[in-house]
């Protein structure tokens, strides 16, 4: 069938009518009916019908009633050229809360919210007179300073510019100037991190500087050519849980034992991929990863408790050991 303007005219009369129907089970609209009230042929409106039932629209006939009605419990929405099922709305609807849970304010358009609240509107069930009803909820997130360099070192990274920027680590009390070559931007819990060639001769690998510790207003410093044509940030990151890559670091075999609930839960949402199930049973889940050791793995595995066991390599039972020795010690101190 042609999509014309004059089809998704139709489109959406036939929408609203039906629409108004939901929730009376003991009513339908008949198709001849339908036709008169459009002023168009029975025939037009049953291809109508068949095209919207292929777009997803919730409609079923009542032989009882001789009409057809729209199931309760399923949503349509028809825009000006697209028609919207329930698994396209249910997504639209993710998407409009996640944007309004993004503190990101330099990087997101002001009025982008205000797009999503307007499509969001057009169904009417959704929303009470001035307000859309809250039924999704998210961590709070607080509002994240580095997010005002995202733009710059999104457009470095693609002109491949090299940059300039004062950065205070956490441990120092005054900053330092550094020149670095942006090759990719990373997010990792809640922060956001450039990273690409420290010039410092100290740090001959690949930097990451975390954008919130950036202090004033980076700027250019020319352009870089001379990124290895061998490097891949997705090979760079491929074994690694978190942002630290040891300078010395080696992939190893890390080989996890879970209690059966725990493992559950790491089955369900693992905190790194890939990995190999190695047992499962009533009392443990085991598990392989192939990973280089880190401090943001040592911190992830500790956080498991008693839940969770290092079981190789060796080295990484050690470190475990070692990181739960000192926070005692530390606790029997104060």
């Amino acid at each position: 069938m042609p999509k014309s303007n004059n089809a998704h005219h139709r489109y959406r009369r036939i929408h609203e009518k039906f629409s108004r129907h939901v929730g009376h089970r003991t009513r339908g609209i008949k198709l001849e009916a339908l036709a008169d009230e459009l002023n168009i042929s029975l025939r037009q409106v049953n291809d109508d019908i068949k095209y919207l039932r292929e777009m997803g629209a919730p409609l079923e006939y009542v032989p009882s009633l001789r009409a057809w009605r729209y199931k309760e419990g399923e949503d349509f929405l028809v825009l000006e050229d697209q028609l919207l099922n329930t698994d396209e709305l249910s997504s639209l609807r993710i998407a409009f809360d996640l944007i309004q849970r993004m503190n990101f304010p330099d990087l997101i358009p002001a009025d982008l919210p205000k797009v999503f609240q307007k499509i969001y509107k057009a169904a009417q069930k959704w929303v009470q007179p001035d307000t859309i009803q809250k039924s999704i909820y998210f961590d709070p997130l607080p509002r994240y300073e580095g997010s005002k360099h995202l733009k710059f070192f999104l457009k470095a990274i693609e002109a491949e510019r090299r940059v300039s920027f004062q950065y205070l680590a956490f441990h120092v009390e005054t900053p330092k100037a550094v020149i670095f070559d942006p090759w990719f931007l990373r997010h990792y819990d809640h922060r956001w991190y450039a990273g690409g060639f420290s010039h410092d001769a100290s740090e001959l690998f690949v930097r990451v500087f975390p954008l919130e510790r950036i202090v004033g207003t980076p700027s250019h410093a020319g352009f870089y050519h001379d990124k290895p044509p061998q490097y891949s940030a997705e090979t760079y990151w491929k074994n690694i849980y978190g942002i630290s890559v040891p300078l010395d670091g080696v992939v190893e075999d890390v080989v996890l034992e879970f209690s059966n609930i725990q493992g559950k839960y790491f089955l369900s949402s693992p905190f790194f991929t890939p990995y190999e199930v190695l047992e499962t049973s009533y009392s443990a889940v085991v598990v392989k990863l192939r990973l280089i050791v880190n401090i943001d793995l040592v911190r992830k595995l500790a956080s498991f408790g008693k839940e969770m066991r290092v079981v190789a390599p060796g080295s990484l039972v050690e470190t475990m050991k070692r990181f739960f020795e000192e926070a005692l010690a530390a606790s029997v101190e104060t």
